[in-house]
Order: C-alpha cells, then sequence, then structure tokens
C-alpha cells in the first residue's frame, strides 16, 4: 500500500478517535443536564409535568452513556466505534424516552414531530465517523423510529410522509460532506506527499523552484547537467565486523553529511546507491554553473567526511574513505519507471560516464576526479591537476580526467 495512503488513513482513523471521544463527553454531559431537567424542572414548571419521562429510562441511558464514555478513553477500538454508538446507543433510548411521553400523553402530538429534530441531530452526531455506511444506518434506526413514534399518534401519523424524507436529506448531506471532506483530507496527503519528495530530493532552493513549476516538470526533457557519484571506499570490509544496526547508524551518520553538502550547494538528490550517492546539478531548475557547483560541492563533501572523521577517530573508530567522479553531459530528467512505481531521475550516457569515473579513482587512488567536459566548463574556478588517461569499463578509449585541488572563493 502507498506510503502516503497508509499516513492518510491513519490520520482519518485518529480524527475519528478524537470524535467519538468528543461526542461522548457531550453525550455524557448532555444526558445527564437533561436528567437533571426531567427531575426538577416540572417542581419549577407544572405545566412541564406532562413531559416528564420515567426516571429509570434516564438512569439506563444516563449509565450506557458512562460506559461508553469510560471506554472511549481506555480503549483505541472502541474509539473506533463512532457512528455505532449513535445507531446503537442513542437512537433507541431516545426513541424510548419520546415513546414513553407520547405513550403517558396521547394528545401531546408535539413530542412524536419533535422527535423528528432529534434523530435529524443525532444523524449529524454519526457524521463524525466520515463513514458513509454508518451515517446511513444512523438515519434508518432514526427514520423507523420516527415512523414507529408517529404511528402511536393518530393525529401525527400523516407527518411520516414529512418526517422520513426530511432525516434521509439530513444523512444525504451528511454524506456528501463526509465525501468532501476525504477528499480534502486525501488531497492534503498527497499535496504533504509531494512537499516531503521534494525535501528529500532537492535542495530547498530547487525545492522551492519546483513546486512553482508544478506537474509540468515531471515529464521527461533533455538536459545538460553534471552528475557526481560517490562511494565509500572497502566498505564491505569495513562493515563485516558491524551489527546490522550499526551499519545503518554509520551509513545515516554519512548520508546526512554528504546530503546535506549537495543540497548546500543546489543540487539535485537522484538516490542512494548503499554506500554510495548519485547526485545531479543543473536539473531540473537550470543552473549555468552547474559544473562549477558539482566540483565545489565535491571539495566540500571531502571536507565533511574529514570532519566526520575526526569525530570517529575520537570515538575509536576507523576513518572513512570516498572517491568521488563527476561528469558533464546531456541527460533527461523526469519521472521514470512503471505507472505504480515511478522516481524522478536522470538518465544518459553521461550518468555513466560519472559512475565509471569514480570507479577509476580507485584506480587512480585520488579522492576526486572529473572529466574533461566538466573541467572544461568550471574554467579557472578551480585549479585541477591533469591525471592519468582513464581507461573506463565499457569504453574503448581512453577519458581524461583530472583532479581538483582547490577552489577560488
Amino acid at each position: 500500500m502507498d506510503a502516503g495512503l497508509e499516513a492518510s488513513r491513519a490520520a482519518i482513523a485518529a480524527e475519528r478517535r478524537r470524535s467519538i471521544r468528543f461526542v461522548a463527553w457531550f453525550r455524557f454531559l448532555g444526558i445527564s443536564i437533561a436528567f437533571a431537567l426531567n427531575e426538577l424542572l416540572p417542581h419549577v414548571l407544572p405545566e412541564a409535568h406532562p413531559f416528564q419521562t420515567d426516571v429509570r429510562l434516564y438512569v439506563c441511558y444516563w449509565l450506557a452513556a458512562a460506559v461508553v464514555f469510560w471506554a472511549t478513553r481506555r480503549s483505541a477500538r472502541m474509539a473506533g466505534l463512532v457512528g455505532l454508538d449513535v445507531a446503537l446507543v442513542d437512537m433507541p433510548f431516545v426513541f424510548l424516552l419520546q415513546r414513553d411521553v407520547v405513550v403517558r400523553n396521547p394528545g401531546i402530538s408535539a413530542v412524536p414531530l419533535a422527535g423528528t429534530i432529534f434523530f435529524m441531530l443525532l444523524v449529524m452526531a454519526a457524521a463524525f465517523s466520515l463513514q458513509a455506511w454508518r451515517i446511513l444506518l444512523a438515519a434508518a434506526v432514526g427514520a423507523a423510529a420516527e415512523v414507529r413514534l408517529l404511528s402511536l399518534d393518530p393525529q401525527a401519523v400523516q407527518f411520516t410522509a414529512w418526517a422520513v424524507p426530511v432525516i434521509a436529506g439530513v444523512a444525504l448531506i451528511c454524506v456528501y460532506n463526509t465525501w468532501r471532506t476525504l477528499r480534502l483530507v486525501e488531497g492534503v496527503a498527497r499535496e504533504q506527499r509531494r512537499r516531503e519528495r521534494l525535501g528529500r530530493y532537492f535542495s530547498p532552493q530547487v525545492a522551492e523552484r519546483v513546486e512553482a513549476l508544478g506537474d509540468t516538470g515531471a515529464a521527461g526533457e533533455s538536459r545538460e547537467a553534471t552528475i557526481l557519484f560517490s562511494d565509500l571506499r572497502a566498505f564491505t570490509a569495513l562493515s563485516e565486523p558491524l551489527s546490522s544496526e550499526q551499519v545503518v547508524v554509520l551509513l545515516n551518520e554519512y548520508h546526512t553529511r554528504m546530503v546535506d553538502t549537495v543540497f548546500a550547494h543546489g543540487g539535485t538528490l537522484d538516490k542512494y546507491l548503499g554506500d554510495g550517492i548519485m547526485a545531479y546539478f543543473g536539473a531540473p531548475v537550470p543552473q549555468p554553473d552547474h559544473a562549477e557547483r558539482a566540483v565545489r560541492c565535491a571539495l566540500a563533501m571531502q571536507d565533511a567526511l574529514t570532519s566526520l572523521n575526526a569525530e570517529r577517530a575520537r570515538r575509536g573508530e576507523p576513518p572513512l574513505r570516498m572517491g568521488i567522479g563527476i561528469h558533464t553531459g546531456a541527460v533527461v530528467v523526469g519521472d521514470v519507471g512503471a505507472p505504480r512505481r515511478r522516481e524522478y531521475t536522470a538518465v544518459g550516457d553521461a550518468v555513466n560516464v560519472a559512475a565509471r569515473i569514480e570507479e577509476f579513482t580507485k584506480v587512480a587512488g585520488v579522492p576526486i576526479l572529473v572529466s574533461e567536459e566538466t573541467r572544461r566548463r568550471v574554467g579557472a574556478a578551480v585549479a585541477f591537476a591533469p591525471g592519468a588517461p582513464a581507461r573506463l569499463r565499457g569504453r574503448s578509449q581512453a577519458v581524461e580526467v583530472f583532479e581538483p585541488r582547490s577552489a577560488s572563493a
């Protein structure tokens, strides 16, 4: 299941739990007040005596409300039953309370009609469930109860054709509002996933630009970009004596510093390659100085590794060594992959060349190597030392490579 969809469903479930706890609290408070008024009001206003209900019904309703109130705060499962409690607790008790008044006072036609209002309010309370079937269940129970109440009074039975559609109409409005709310939540979740995705792969400046472009930048497009590959040397041997948890901690510490450095130079993180990283500069947002950015980033990554190694030395841990290869060329950037699994990435021969140059750093025994194309585009902004012609895997002719030594301010 999509992680974002799972997150939105979890958020909706959490909202349901909060809702039933609110409904349970409001129910308990409301019934307590109604219970008190049922007992005290006839003593203050004698004309209210016909509307007084059997105290035993109120006691049972109050106890049921107290149990639900207590259970929803003790159990997450009970807190997920919002809507069902309305149909199975409130509707029956409201019916019994109204019926008791009608049976005792058959001439009071206003009582069964007032029941319509109560049932409408309870249907609205069921809407807190954010589930259409629970709303419709509450409406069905309420409509059936109202029909039964109206049938007890010959003078009120004629209002059945009015009361039932009103309850059904309220239910349909609540169902529609629920549908709109769920679509809104899913839309917000999609937007949040998009923002999180931008934050994972792009620097803040690039992410802001990509967000402004919207979905127009998702289609594949040709760009000249500078590709950077980095890889830890002898990582397999280094990780052999470590537990899986220690390996994860090491990689997280290393990747955090490297990715922060990439973002600081306006680069885009393409993917993690185990203990390696692929990043590129000049896409999705054009950067005229993408080659210089990539080289400066590589130098800064080696500085960040030096700082990390100093911390590792203080902890008695062995130092890490890293090789970086850089090449500039034409690539295609965009969403690539199957419909169910896509990623924004760069593809093309330039990507392969950069990866092969990174591999050659092991043979040359140097930390950073860049291609002739990258060196030419950087110009005098960075000092380079020529390296030995690189015999790259998969290429018949040697490639000129250069080692950056320092960058001017």
